[in-house]
């Protein structure tokens, strides 16, 4: 029985014997790196196709040898490094997405990693450009804080350490920003009719707003110095709570008006021949504050530049309005409808606003600042 016994754990302790040199081999088997190869980078949806270049959040695939996820320890494109969790491979293509990350160090080059050292391809990587769309108020008045808006802020870093704001030659920080927005403190002794520009510090980056700040470009009515003919809905009170860069047109519940009265009406518009003859490629500008919604069939604008001409409408639909009770920027159509009789340009220097709204419902909306704009200008 005691021989027996002795041969029973002799076997048993052969047997762990084994068990372990074969984990020990398995080990070894699955840590063991071999060499890595690349050949090609090509879209995900096309794989035949070599691509040399793509831009920031697409999808790649890297063609080779070697390219199992088991055998990479990590992949850059430029000094970018790829999140292996958002990788994945089969037969030896990898597939990934570039990130949505600025390189510093830009070598147009894909790097791969093993314990055997580092493979690479050629590769450009293509980052969107800063962008700014608009001021949401062009005459936010200065010492007050303005709100810019564009996109691919977080990626060029537009935040209140890295960016500021330039009024012409005057800098002010930036205040707060997300993706697509930020704020900025207009600096209070700012000029007027400028250009503003954002700049990154960080990746020595700048952008330049569509539009001027306080534009004076080709002013129709800023209820100031251009005013209409009858000053019965100009608000001129200087104590006005809702005053913004000076007088304003008002249309409220006690206000002067029926279905053909002109609200405002002026003469001498400096009206280009360019604007005249190619109205598509420019737009009207104005401030503009509202309290109510606009109701598609209740209110209208009709503005004429002729009195034999059709008018130009503005309907609810063209008021793109963000917020209720504060002045904005708003763009509205501009279309020049010319007489059958009277065609030549020099009878096209009014501009003539009437109002017809629906005697039911509330008024309550100001214009202040209208004008010309060049598109993208």
């Amino acid at each position: 029985m005691k021989f027996i016994m002795n041969i029973g754990n002799r076997l048993s302790a052969i047997v762990t014997l084994l068990l372990l040199l074969f984990m020990v081999s398995c080990t070894n088997d699955e840590g063991e790196s071999y060499p890595i190869t690349l050949t090609k980078v090509t879209t995900v949806s096309d794989l035949s196709t070599s691509i040399s270049e793509a831009s920031l959040g697409d999808f790649i695939a890297i063609h080779g040898t070697g390219l199992d996820l088991q055998n990479i320890d990590s992949i850059l494109i430029n000094d970018v490094k790829v999140d292996l969790l958002d990788a994945y491979s089969e037969n030896d293509i990898l597939y990934l997405k570039i990130p949505v990350k600025l390189a510093v160090d830009i070598t147009n080059k894909i790097y791969i990693y093993n314990s055997l050292g580092c493979q690479e391809i050629p590769f450009k990587t293509n980052s969107p450009a800063l962008k700014l769309d608009r001021m949401f108020n062009e005459y936010t008045n200065p010492g007050d804080t303005i709100m810019i808006y564009g996109d691919f802020f977080e990626l060029y870093e537009i935040d209140s350490l890295n960016a500021v704001v330039d009024f012409n030659g005057k800098i002010s920080k930036v205040i707060e920003s997300g993706n697509n927005y930020l704020t900025a403190q207009v600096p209070k002794d700012v000029e007027e009719n400028i250009k503003v520009k954002v700049k990154g510090l960080k990746y020595d980056v700048e952008a330049v707003c569509p539009g001027r700040y306080r534009d004076k470009e080709c002013m129709i009515m800023d209820f100031d110095e251009s005013v209409p003919s009858n000053m019965a809905n100009v608000i001129t009170d200087i104590n006005d709570k809702n005053r913004l860069s000076g007088n304003y047109l008002r249309i409220d519940d006690k206000s002067e008006w029926n279905s053909w009265w002109y609200i405002a009406e002026i003469s001498n518009v400096p009206f280009t021949d360019d604007m005249l003859d190619n109205y598509e490629n420019y737009v009207v500008k104005c401030e503009f504050y509202t309290a109510n919604q606009l109701i598609d069939g209740k209110i209208k604008f009709c503005n004429y530049l002729f009195w034999d001409a059709a008018p130009m409408e503005w309907n609810p639909t063209d008021f793109v309005v963000q917020n209720f009770n504060r002045w904005e920027t708003i763009t509205l159509p501009f279309v020049v409808n010319r007489s059958s009789t009277y065609t030549d340009n020099s009878y096209y220097h009014s501009f003539n606003m009437r109002l017809e709204i629906d005697a039911t419902i509330a008024r309550n909306f100001a214009f202040d600042n209208i004008r010309i704009c060049k598109k993208g200008d």
